[in-house]
C-alpha cells in the first residue's frame, strides 16, 4: 500500500495516512474481526502493515480513542477493543449490508479477502461464478505467498459451480439468434481453460509438500448465472451481480455481437458473519446451505 503524502484528503480525494489507518481498523472493529477485549496490532507492526509513519499510527489510535473504540496504555502496550462502532437506529433493519464497508472492485476485494482466508489452519472456498476467471486472478498472490514461505494451512478446499454449456443458457446469446450454439460453445472452451489452470495451480501445492491436504473440485449447473458468490472458510460472503452487455467477440472466426455478463469490472459486497450477531450468522449460514444444495443435487461433475 503506498504512502499517500500531505495532512489530509486533498483535490484528487486521496486519504492521509492517519485516515486510511483509522478507517481500516474502525471498520475492523465494526466486522466483528477485531473484537472487544482483543489487543490491536502494536504501532511497529502498524507501521509495517500500512506503510505509515509512527505520527500518522499515533494519529489513528487517538481517533479511534476518542470516538469510544479502543483505550490506549502506554508504555508499550498494545491498545484494546472496548466496543463496536454503534449502528445507527435507521439502519437496524437493513441486514448484513448496514455493517459493511462500500463495496469494491471484484478483483481487489476478492484477492484481499482471498489472502486473509489463507491464514486460517483449514482453508474452505466455494465460489459460484460464470468462469472462474476472477477467483483464479485472486488465489494468485496467496499462492505466490506459499512458496516463498508464509505461514501454510493444513489443508485447502475449493469447490466452483461453472454454468452448464450443453443445456439451455439464456447468456452469453448471439444478439438476433439466441439458438446459435457458438456462444455457449466458447463459454465452455474459456471456463475449462481457466478451471483446468487454477486445478493445476492448487494441487501443486499437494504435490510439492507445501499444503498436506488439497480438494479441488469443479461441477456444472443448469443455470445461467445473474450473481456470483463466493464463500470463504464460512465466515463470509461476497456476491456481485453481474451486468449484461452487449460486446463483439470472435466465434468460429466470425466476429458475433452478443449479449454476455462481464464481471472483472463489477463490484463485490463483502457479508461477515459477527459472533453474537443472529442476522450476520444466519446470511452467511443460508448463503452456505445454498450453495450445497446446488452442488448435491443438480450440479454435475465437469469432463475435464
Amino acid at each position: 500500500m503506498s504512502e499517500d503524502s500531505g495532512g489530509g484528503s486533498g483535490a484528487g480525494g486521496r486519504r492521509s495516512p492517519h485516515d486510511r489507518v483509522a478507517d481500516v481498523l474502525r471498520q475492523r472493529i465494526t466486522d466483528g474481526e477485531l473484537r472487544v477485549g482483543w489487543q490491536l496490532p502494536t504501532q511497529a507492526d502498524l507501521c509495517v502493515e500500512f506503510a505509515a509513519p509512527r505520527g500518522a499510527v499515533r494519529r489513528a489510535l487517538g481517533e479511534l480513542e476518542r470516538e469510544g473504540l479502543i483505550r490506549r496504555f502506554g508504555q508499550g502496550r498494545p491498545a484494546e477493543v472496548v466496543q463496536r462502532q454503534p449502528e445507527r437506529a435507521d439502519h437496524l433493519s437493513a441486514g448484513p449490508l448496514s455493517r459493511q464497508r462500500l463495496p469494491r472492485g471484484a478483483g481487489v476485494e476478492l484477492t484481499e479477502r482471498v489472502e486473509r482466508a489463507f491464514q486460517a489452519p483449514r482453508v474452505r472456498i466455494d465460489a459460484y461464478c460464470s468462469t472462474g476467471e476472477t477467483l483464479a486472478s485472486a488465489l494468485a498472490a496467496p499462492l505466490v505467498a506459499l512458496t516463498a514461505g508464509q505461514p501454510r494451512p493444513a489443508s485447502v478446499r475449493v469447490r466452483v459451480l461453472l454454468p452448464d454449456p450443453e443445456r439451455t443458457l439464456s447468456l452469453p446469446q448471439v444478439i438476433g439468434d439466441p439458438e446459435d450454439p457458438r456462444p455457449r460453445e466458447r463459454l465452455r472452451e474459456v471456463s475449462e481453460n481457466i478451471w483446468g489452470s487454477l486445478r493445476h495451480s492448487l494441487r501443486m501445492l499437494e504435490v510439492r509438500g507445501l499444503v498436506p491436504e488439497v480438494v479441488v473440485e469443479a461441477r456444472r449447473v443448469p443455470i445461467t448465472p445473474t450473481q456470483r458468490v463466493f464463500l470463504l472458510n464460512g465466515e463470509e460472503v461476497l456476491v456481485g451481480h453481474y451486468q449484461v452487455l452487449s460486446r463483439w467477440v470472435e466465434l468460429a472466426r466470425d466476429p458475433m455481437e452478443v449479449y454476455d455478463v462481464l464481471g472483472l469490472d463489477g463490484m463485490l459486497f463483502r457479508h461477515r458473519a459477527v459472533p453474537g450477531d443472529q442476522v450476520t450468522e444466519a446470511y452467511v449460514r443460508q448463503t452456505q446451505l445454498w450453495f450445497d444444495s446446488l452442488w448435491d443435487t443438480i450440479a454435475r461433475p465437469m469432463s475435464t
